[in-house]
Order: C-alpha cells, then sequence, then structure tokens
C-alpha cells in the first residue's frame, strides 16, 4: 500500500477533486470544511477519505 500523501497535499487534492464538481477556491474550501463539520472529522481526515474515495479505496 502506498504511503499516504502529507496533510497538505491531501487537502490540495481533495480541493482537486470538488473542482471536477465545479466548486472551486473558496467554495471550495467551504465545502470541505463543511462536510468535515457534519462528520465531526478533522479537514485532513474527510480530505483523505476524499481522495481514498477517488483512487477507489473506499466503497
Amino acid at each position: 500500500m502506498p504511503e499516504a500523501p502529507p496533510s497538505a497535499d491531501v487537502i490540495s487534492l481533495a480541493l482537486k477533486v470538488l473542482a471536477t464538481q465545479g466548486l472551486r477556491g473558496q467554495a471550495a474550501r467551504a465545502a470541505l470544511e463543511t462536510m468535515a463539520r457534519e462528520r465531526r472529522l478533522p479537514v485532513k481526515r474527510c480530505a483523505a477519505l476524499i481522495v481514498a474515495a477517488v483512487d477507489g479505496r473506499v466503497n
């Protein structure tokens, strides 16, 4: 299993994923923060889950 990217990279990757959904800049960051808050997760963890889902590692 590959190593997890550093947290800043994970957040950046998650923001890129959100950009593919039409959210850019502050809107993407706000969406990520809202998702994390709703799930009671740290932003970094929520970002990692988004990236993992895109990579096919989450069902």
